[in-house]
């Protein structure tokens, strides 16, 4: 249950810089009476300005500040939920809203929106809309129950019977109707894709099949031709490895040639020193008569036989350096010979080195060709043409689920329907609420059968089955209809544990439409009351100052409001 306990304002509206505080819960009735204008109703807007951030009437928030102190507005109201101990503050230049729990500061990261959405559904569990139908009737300016539009009527139903949360799964589901219907779009945007890819790709695997033929038999030739090739090049490297082979047996002597003609060289360059010591000696003989060394004289006959023994090694040297020179140039000859086919082995060479090149390089292409082969038909047997058929496999399966998803979406729909689930919690309601309403009639001495259907439109009918409507009745038959009804919510509320408030305000309801006997009426119902604070806002201090022991005088004092209690 919600208790009400106290609420407190300043510099707002009539009132000025000095806090006007009323207790909520002390006593069973208390009648608030004042001119008009005094400022009666400004009980009813502190409260729902502090609960809800907005005022009971229809003025702008600026227009809640104290019009002659300009600043410091603040509204503070104390509550409890069951065991809990709640308590708002909110303010207006400067701004503040704050909400303590058990004496601490509920954390204020929020947006003031979502703060106030957690003090509506997590604390109060009930909004501005449903606490003008259960607790306060009569302004001026708030509608009733039977004056609002049927769909209005249906949302006040809805949250006091506490099933306002279908309506909050139905938009949520119309929602998730709206993000599942842009998702089968999207998949079946995606399943004609793959069906064209498909198509395409087959289209496409017929063309690559046909240039694999192609390409196939293209490369079998090349591969032949090129083999064909390799065989020529086989058979001109043995024509050239025989040449070589005769060329080599040529030159078999090659090494004995070069030794005898380094040996030549050796005999050659030995004699032809020898050769000419000889000579220098013999002209040593011939023109030299004294020894150099011992400078004795040289005998003629001495000289003479030594130039004759000399001349005669000379003689046989020179026959000697002949035959070298004769063995010499034909060994050079041979030489010559030997080089000559050296450099036919190297050409013959060369041609076998380059023919193998021709070979390698044949093979390697051959080896690309055959890889080329293989690798297209690979590519052929690993086209993406299974990769395609399996994502458009699982996009239908997707589709289906969708589908299936859709169904059940469906039936969740019509059972969140106004027609659906709602409609059957209400009717099953509907004989309550009109019961209660008719009993509370009866109380008053108003002899109806008020009726609201599924619809939420009302059946009147009197006792004679006469059937009215409410727009049919006197201000002050209607009143009373308004009042069963407002107790009705109550009653309803507290039985699906909705809500339960204790406070109940009415605002001028005994002023302009009911006279004494139907002050009477009225009265005898709000004794049989229980568990209410009710508070009755009035001008008419001369026909109900005997009834309400308990009273707050409010008047204007120098232009602001002030509130005594009597």
């Amino acid at each position: 249950m919600i208790r009400l306990k106290t609420v407190r304002w300043k510099n707002f509206l009539a009132t000025g810089n000095r806090f006007i505080e009323v207790k909520l819960d002390q006593e069973a009735m208390m009648l608030v009476v004042g001119k008009n204008g005094a400022g009666k109703s400004t009980l009813i807007d502190a409260i729902t300005f502090s609960l809800f951030g907005k005022p009971f009437k229809k003025v702008n928030k600026g227009q809640l500040v104290n019009s002659v102190n300009e600043r410091d507005t603040l509204t503070e109201i104390e509550f409890s939920v069951g065991s809990a101990e709640w308590k708002v503050c909110r303010g207006i230049k400067p701004n503040l809203f704050e909400i303590y729990h058990n004496g601490i500061l509920v954390n204020q990261d929020a947006k003031s929106m979502d703060y106030q959405k957690y003090l509506e559904e997590k604390v109060l569990k009930l909004n501005f809309k449903s606490f003008t139908q259960i607790v306060v009737l009569g302004s001026a300016s708030f509608v009733p129950f039977m004056q609002l539009t049927a769909n209005d009527r249906r949302i006040i139903i809805e949250d006091i019977l506490d099933i306002g949360i279908f309506s909050v799964m139905k938009t949520l589901l119309k929602d998730r109707v709206i993000t599942l219907k842009e998702e089968m779009g999207e998949v079946d945007y995606e399943i004609k894709l793959l069906q064209e890819k498909i198509s395409l790709q087959e289209k496409h695997l017929k063309a690559m099949e046909e240039e694999s033929k192609q390409k196939r038999k293209s490369d079998l030739d090349k591969i032949k031709e090129t083999e064909q090739e390799i065989a020529k090049l086989n058979k001109e490297i043995e024509v050239h490895q025989e040449r070589i082979d005769v060329l080599l047996n040529s030159i078999q002597d090659k090494a004995t040639v070069e030794k005898k003609n380094q040996e030549l060289d050796k005999y050659h360059s030995q004699i032809s020193k020898n050769l000419k010591k000889l000579t220098k000696d013999k002209k040593f003989y011939e023109k030299n008569q004294i020894c150099p060394t011992c400078q004795q004289d040289i005998l003629e006959n001495f000289k003479k036989h030594k130039c004759n023994d000399i001349s005669d090694d000379i003689e046989e040297m020179n026959e000697g350096l002949y035959k070298i020179e004769k063995e010499v140039e034909k060994v050079y000859d041979r030489i010559g010979e030997i080089s000559k086919y050296t450099q036919d082995i190297q050409k013959e060479e060369t041609q076998v080195v380059q023919k193998l090149s021709n070979i390698q390089a044949h093979n390697s292409f051959i080896q690309k060709l055959s890889s080329d082969l293989e690798s297209f038909q690979v590519e052929i047997k690993k086209e993406s043409m299974n990769i395609l058929n399996k994502e458009l496999d699982d996009s239908k399966s997707t589709r289906f689920q969708y589908v299936d998803q859709k169904f059940y979406y469906d039936v969740l729909s019509n059972i969140l329907n106004d027609t659906g689930i709602k409609t059957r919690i209400i009717k099953k309601y509907l004989p309550v609420i009109n019961k209660h309403v008719n009993d509370y009639l009866k109380d008053m001495d108003f002899f109806v059968n008020f009726q609201l259907d599924e619809n939420f439109q009302e059946t009147i009918k009197s006792r004679h089955r006469d059937q009215f409507s409410y727009y049919s009745f006197s201000e002050g038959e209607k009143k009373r209809i308004d009042i069963a009804l407002l107790l009705t919510w109550r009653d309803i509320a507290s039985m699906r544990n909705s809500v339960n408030v204790n406070l109940l305000i009415l605002d001028e309801v005994f002023d302009a439409s009911l006279d004494q006997a139907g002050v009477d009426d009225l009265m005898k119902l709000f004794n049989i009351i229980k568990n209410t604070n009710l508070f009755i806002i009035s001008h008419k201090l001369d026909i109900l100052d005997d009834k309400f022991p308990d009273k707050l005088i409010v008047e204007k004092v120098k232009n602001f409001t002030q509130i005594t209690r009597e």
